[in-house]
């Protein structure tokens, strides 16, 4: 299974986005209760690997339509600001 792509983030103040695009290897979404990223880092630090595009790893959202065995099969997702705090914004429930 190839991990799917992150097109594009939005999380201005994470460690891992530099100019919209994610450069941690594997990010996780969810916290049981919404489609957060856990990966986010918000701190003056750079994090990633600038030759890395990032990917989704894990997503704990089994409701999901993107989900199965707790694992995202979009093509790929979208993060930014919803609610107040860094989500994926291609979570869609089933």
């Amino acid at each position: 299974m190839q991990l799917p792509v992150i097109s594009e983030c939005a999380a201005e103040g994470c460690a891992y986005n530099h100019d919209h695009t994610c450069h941690a290897a594997a990010i996780t979404v969810g916290d049981l209760d919404s489609p957060v990223c856990d990966t986010f880092m918000g701190a003056d630090l750079e994090g990633g690997e600038p030759s890395t595009t990032g990917r989704v790893g894990a997503c704990k959202m089994a409701d999901c339509r993107h989900n199965s065995g707790l694992e995202c099969h979009a093509p790929a997702i979208t993060v930014g600001l919803e609610h107040e705090q860094v989500n994926c914004l291609t979570y869609e429930r089933t």
